[in-house]
């Protein structure tokens, strides 16, 4: 008994319940097939193995590589030799890059993008890098010439900008100590100070810069960049506040000082 029929392209065939139907379904079969193959050999039909489409299939690739390298030949002369606008050189270079892709493996596509992207992410990275750097430099130079002048104009200089080329070079930014002796977060300068100790032997001291302003202050050798004379420090020369400078004293040890304050209109 019947139950049902299926189409397949040239072929048809029906499926029956007993055994000795599907036997019977079976010879049909073989003998539609034969008769199919029969009419393709008639027609002159012919059939190709994998091995073979892939074989055409490749020939075709070769050939295509073959014409884009030409094209792409054609294309690099005349982008070298012929004058553009940098519209047309853009997009010239836009398809320039389209046929070089075209030539490229998976692999080796893949391996150029990669690269592309690597060589981006690096090269951000130190744009990035370079413009953290120069706003902390910014900020550091501007923190601690603010921190100088305004140390130079407590102390009653006559050019705070004479003081912060002198302190400058040696002052950093570092965190401030709280009373038990830990960071806190608060930035502040402190200067590497060139000085003498007691027995006027030299010594380089860690100031804060209103320290070492005031230091400075105190030495003779900064005398004439002060409008007042500064009290006695470490293994410094003491003067006393408010005394007009000693002209013979320093004519006799500091000729050059002496010549410098006359000028200036000091002594």
């Amino acid at each position: 008994m019947k139950k049902q029929i299926r189409y397949i392209p040239t072929v048809w065939f029906t499926v029956f319940d007993d055994a000795g139907d599907a036997a019977a379904a079976a010879a049909a079969d073989a003998a539609t097939k034969a008769a199919a193959d029969a009419a393709a050999k008639a027609a002159g039909t012919k059939t190709f193995t994998q091995e073979a489409v892939n074989s055409l299939l490749a020939d075709e690739k070769r050939k295509h590589q073959a014409a884009t390298r030409k094209a792409l030949e054609e294309l690099e002369a005349i982008k070298a030799k012929a004058t553009l606008t940098d519209s047309d050189r853009s997009e010239l270079e836009t398809r320039l890059e389209t046929m070089r892709n075209e030539l490229l493996t998976k692999e080796e596509l893949a391996k150029k993008d990669q690269d592309k992207l690597t060589r981006k992410y690096t090269e951000d990275t130190a744009k990035l890098t370079g413009e953290r750097d120069a706003w902390q430099q910014r900020f550091t130079n501007s923190t601690i010439q603010r921190s100088i002048t305004d140390a130079a104009v407590t102390a009653k200089c006559f050019s705070p900008k004479q003081i912060v080329a002198i302190l400058q070079p040696d002052t950093r930014l570092v965190e401030a100590l709280d009373a038990e002796g830990k960071p806190n977060g608060e930035l502040i300068a402190k200067v590497e100070f060139s000085d003498v100790d007691k027995d006027q032997k030299p010594v380089t001291l860690d100031l804060t810069v209103a320290e070492a302003v005031k230091r400075m202050s105190e030495m003779d050798e900064y005398a004439n960049l002060f409008k007042t004379d500064g009290t006695g420090g470490i293994g410094g020369t003491n003067r006393s506040s408010g005394k007009p400078l000693d002209a013979k004293k320093i004519a006799a040890t500091d000729p050059a000082l002496y010549r410098k304050l006359r000028a200036e209109g000091k002594i």
